[in-house]
């Protein structure tokens, strides 16, 4: 569950955006040069709440089993030419669980559920203090704390090119079953040939199927998994489940009416056809889906609000290879995800029985490895979104004394005439954090009301336009809503519903979208009044990737991720419950049905055709150029799908394990690198065709080099061939490649371009095909210190020395701090990355951090067992006791930024400092290197309640991984003198390849009785992962003297 608590920031400022970032002073060359930049744009609103002061002690796990899953050994079978006995395979798998549910059991869990088809395992919830046992189990293959899932036309499918394929090719989706895991679908509506009537929706009880409503010819199957009040955020919400899919949310229809609704006409009738290059020439309320031919079967996995957990998900995925889809589509994810999680192990397992699996990447942001699971796995098709709703945006100017703001009209509602007085809502009045206008509460607490007015509310934790809802109902005449970054927010289309509650309710009055550069003069407008006036302005996002579109690469793997892209930001769709009326919404979620669309076509058309092979039609067709402004592959895959070429194909271009790209991963890097992999062009025709191939980078490449060979190849009919891939960089290239420290707050280091293959001769079915490639390079340094030598006495205490020396290729640094606490490697798997393993102090001048020359500047330096690929997907506490009373004062945090300021993973790594109330003192861009395992977090001593004199703290420090939530790592407590330190600390020494250096240490044994150290924590980031932190004892220290 998320850790969630009101902050009151203690600024006097009531809103500080858009985020801006302030270099610390300059410091002495003998100090590490800060690289900290305090965080002026940290909201001061927040539901944050550090997982210290509320640790979760309750797992819910997926607990793998030995044996293989049905779908594998069906698929295992099929190859090897045999066939299986199903129902005796699922036998025997649940035997062989019994025990490990025994087990569970005995351990004080509870069992959720069992699988056998797309995952051979059990879902549960056990005691925190059970997971070693657990592991340990026989029968145990692994244990995976669960995540939390959350829900992530015409112009969109004329974008892509569907009509083209209708009409040239005569698909549309034709005997193809689509399965869509989702909020459910609502049958009733006019899109899925239902009545179109809002009674039948409104009559229906979503608890049971009356007669004659479901199936329907259109949804030919589906189950509900959890019922209308399951939450699986909620560790207490438990499914209930039922026979009737029906949509309470309207996410699930909105979804299925892209990849197969019919359309509704504007009279609001079912549109029967024609589907050729003419449809879109017509009227519609709801244009068509991308194969509205196609069946669709629903899984239902979320309530009417709320997300879901993974182990829901995977039933659904379970249910819907037994009952036979050939397409499965989910809109929904969890951040950072992993190929080694259950939800993308069980996508593997569909598609070797023969699903193709299409998955949103997920709404988080383009910062690096925050793409999401389920379609992180690497057969899965990810799909990023992007702005193809329209050219020019409907805008409205405010206008007062002087100030003057763009905003866009993200409804598209007629602008009120008349002076319109402005209400900035806030926290408190009259200068407390301006509010969320989240709850009917923050617009009746305005002083006199807000009928009548513009109310200015600010972006988070809400859907956007619950706004717009909110303030109408509080009489409101506009809402405008300042976002969180430069751009404009996403265009909402008509409001007809709460996405939160999936109510029906349609909003009338103007709800603007006003950017975070404007955020200051928007607030400085409360009490005046303005005149609307409505003008339009270019989309600057239009053809570009959606700002909110989640980027790669894969969390754990550095495979690329997402795939390919496609519409996703004002998508027309099914309304629920309207009968026969459309819904705008955005998100990956809109642009993912779309490509499984796509894929019920390419199956149509080749119903032989294996998922690896579908997958490669659509990615390796993919367009980066014409349809797609600014490409970058790491987070738009291959490019903006293209429909027709991606059904017509017969030649495509394959990579191992159905990834459609060429996955160089991370590599750590200690001298010249040169990597190869296979791309394969396969021959589906008749004919043979001969191809050029040539590779280009996309970006930077830091004096990398690619190579194809052979450069061209003639490809025989129903054949295949083979042609290397190698990525190389020279000893010098990796020496100069940029620091780890480059590798931060969302940023990424990364090589990545695309192999393009040109046929000699077009041909029907003969494209050009481009497969993209991504390399993380990691280049490292061998920093490493000696022990302390003997000590001598001088002033100030006993002296010593260590040697620091640099043998890598790469050039390193050694940063000494006061080593406090160590800690056990107790944490197994992939979640080993917030296991602690060592901690420190370091104390400087206070000018380091922008602080007076009599403050101190602190940083704490945590290193841990494993390694990260985001460091935010973490939680780092460290709780502060400035009194010695055994309670915590302070906690320093370190998380994703987002999450923190707005209740949504961004991706980005930062330091906050909290009081015990929970009250926010500051925030600062942590150190936090991607790929690594050591982090720094900085803050003020006197921001923590230290002054010369009052100088002494005791510390501890608190791992948590956040995605999956649950585990918790917690340390012994140490500790230190921010003004006068026992030993020394503080040091910095850069160093070069093949240098060394001699760092003078000291030691005040009176000091050290007091507050107590291991010795020296010498921290070198760009060293490999278990070297980053080198543990020095005191070795032979004198005795002191009485």
């Amino acid at each position: 569950m998320k850790r969630r608590l009101l902050l009151a920031v203690l600024a006097s400022a009531s809103i500080a955006i858009p985020l801006t970032v302030i270099p610390s002073a300059a410091t002495a060359d003998s100090i590490r040069p800060s690289g900290f930049e305090r965080l002026e744009g940290a909201f001061s609103y927040t539901n944050f709440k550090p997982a210290a002061l509320d640790p979760a002690r309750q797992l819910k796990v997926l607990i793998q089993v030995t044996g293989t899953p049905v779908g594998d050994a069906t698929a295992d079978a099929e190859e090897a030419g045999k066939t299986v006995d199903k129902p005796s395979l699922r036998s025997a798998l649940k035997k062989e669980q019994q025990s490990v549910e025994q087990k569970v059991e005995t351990e004080g869990g509870k069992v959720l559920a069992t699988y056998t088809d797309s995952f051979n395992g059990i879902a549960a919830t056990i005691p925190v203090r059970s997971l070693p046992a657990l592991q340990q189990a026989p029968g145990v293959v692994s244990v995976h704390p669960t995540r939390t899932f959350s829900r992530d036309n015409t112009a969109a499918v004329t974008y892509i090119g569907a009509p083209q394929a209708w009409q040239d090719l005569g698909k549309t989706g034709t005997g193809v079953k689509v399965a869509i895991i989702d909020t459910g679908l609502d049958y009733t509506h006019a899109n899925f040939g239902g009545s179109g009537n809002p009674a039948d929706f409104a009559n229906n009880d979503g608890t049971v199927i009356e007669p004659g409503t479901f199936p329907t010819a259109k949804v030919i199957g589906g189950y509900d998994l959890v019922g209308d009040d399951y939450d699986g955020a909620i560790p207490t919400s438990l499914p209930k489940p039922d026979p009737d899919p029906l949509d309470c949310n309207g996410h699930g229809s909105h979804v299925a009416g892209s990849t197969a609704g019919f359309g509704v006409d504007t009279a609001g009738k079912t549109y029967t056809g024609p589907y050729d290059s003419t449809t879109h020439a017509k009227a519609f309320r709801i244009g068509p889906g991308v194969a509205p031919k196609a069946s669709l079967m629903s899984y239902r996995v979320f309530g009417c609000e709320g997300s879901a957990s993974e182990e829901v998900i995977v039933s659904a995925m379970e249910r819907a290879l037994k009952d036979g889809a050939n397409v499965v589509n989910m809109s929904l994810g969890s951040s950072f995800g992993r190929v080694d999680e259950p939800s993308a192990q069980a996508v593997q397992t569909l598609t070797r029985a023969g699903v193709t699996v299409v998955a949103s990447s997920g709404n988080s942001g383009a910062n690096a490895y925050i793409t999401g699971a389920p379609a992180v796995a690497p057969s899965a098709i990810s799909v990023a979104a992007i702005d193809a709703a329209r050219a020019q945006l409907p805008a409205a100017k405010i206008s007062v004394d002087g100030v003057e703001i763009i905003a866009q009209n993200s409804n598209e509602a007629p602008l009120p005439s008349g002076a319109l007085p402005i209400a900035v809502l806030r926290t408190s009045y009259p200068s407390g954090p301006v509010s969320l206008g989240c709850a009917p509460a923050d617009y009746a607490a305005y002083p006199g009301g807000v009928a009548g007015k513009l109310v200015i509310t600010l972006r988070g934790t809400c859907a956007r336009v619950k706004r717009a809802i909110l303030g109408q109902q509080a009489g409101a005449a506009a809402v405008a809503m300042i976002n969180t970054d430069a751009a404009y927010p996403a265009l909402e289309g008509p409001i007809t519903s709460d996405p939160d509650t999936g109510e029906a309710y349609t909003v009338t009055i103007p709800f603007l979208g006003i950017r975070s550069t404007d955020a200051a003069a928007a607030v400085s407008l409360n009490g005046k009044s303005t005149t609307l006036t409505a003008l339009t302005l270019p989309n600057p996002g239009y053809a570009q990737l959606a700002s909110f579109s989640s980027g790669g690469p894969g969390n754990g793997s550095s495979s690329l991720k997402p795939d390919v892209t496609a519409p996703g930001v004002a998508v027309v769709s099914t309304g629920v419950g309207t009968g026969s009326g459309p819904a705008t919404i955005s998100g990956t979620s809109m642009a993912s049905p779309m490509v499984a669309g796509v894929a019920a076509l390419v199956k149509e058309a080749h119903p032989r055709w294996k998922p690896g092979v579908i997958k490669a039609a659509i990615v390796s067709t993919a367009d980066a150029t014409s349809k797609i402004v600014g490409y970058t592959a790491r987070v738009a895959g291959s490019g903006v799908v293209a429909t027709r070429q991606a059904v017509g194909a017969s030649v495509v271009a394959e990579t191992k394990k159905d990834a459609g790209n060429l996955s160089f991963g991370l590599q750590k890097m200690t001298g010249a690198f040169n990597g190869s992999e296979d791309l394969t062009l396969r021959n589906t025709g008749k004919t043979s065709v001969t191809y050029d191939l040539a590779a280009a980078f996309n970006g930077q490449s830091y004096g990398a080099q690619v190579a194809v060979s052979p450069a061209s190849v003639t490809v025989g009919p129903e054949s295949s061939r083979t042609v290397k891939v190698t990525l190389s960089l020279s000893a010098q290239a990796v020496a100069a490649l940029p620091a780890a420290e480059e590798s931060n707050f969302g940023t990424l280091t990364h090589i990545q371009g695309a192999v393009t293959a040109t046929p000699k001769q077009a041909a029907e079915g003969v494209y050009p095909l481009r497969t993209a490639f991504l390399l993380v390079p990691d280049a490292q340094s061998q920093v490493y210190s000696s022990n302390p030598g003997k000590y001598t006495p001088g002033t100030g205490g006993l002296t010593t020395s260590i040697k620091v020396q640099n043998g890598g290729n790469h050039s390193g640094a050694a940063d000494v701090y006061a080593w406090g606490i160590t800690d056990a490697d107790d944490v197994t798997g992939a979640e080993d990355s917030m296991d602690v393993r060592a901690a420190g102090v370091q104390s400087l001048p206070g000018t380091v951090l922008g602080g007076a020359a009599t403050d101190r500047s602190l940083v704490f330096a945590v290193s841990t067992s494993g390694r990260w690929s985001n460091a935010a997907a973490n939680e780092f506490d460290i709780p502060i006791d400035t009194n010695g009373d055994g309670a915590l004062d302070y906690i320093l945090v370190g998380a994703d930024y987002g999450l923190v300021t707005t209740g949504d993973l961004d991706g980005r790594f930062a330091s906050f400092v909290f009081k015990a109330d929970g009250s926010l003192v500051d925030a600062w861009v942590a150190t936090a290197p991607m790929n690594g395992g050591t982090l720094l977090m900085p803050v003020l001593a006197s921001e923590i309640g230290l002054a010369e004199g009052a100088s002494r703290f005791t510390y501890s420090v608190t791992g948590i991984s956040q995605v999956p939530e649950g585990l918790v790592d917690d340390t012994e407590a140490a500790a230190f003198d921010a003004f006068a330190p026992a030993i020394t600390t503080g040091t910095y020494v850069p160093l070069a390849p093949g240098a060394s250096s001699t760092i003078e240490l000291t030691v005040d044994q009176a000091k050290l009785a007091a507050t107590p150290a291991k010795g020296w924590l010498v921290v070198s980031l760009d060293n490999k992962i278990g070297d980053e932190a080198d543990q020095l004892d005191f070795g032979r220290l004198p005795a002191a003297k009485p």
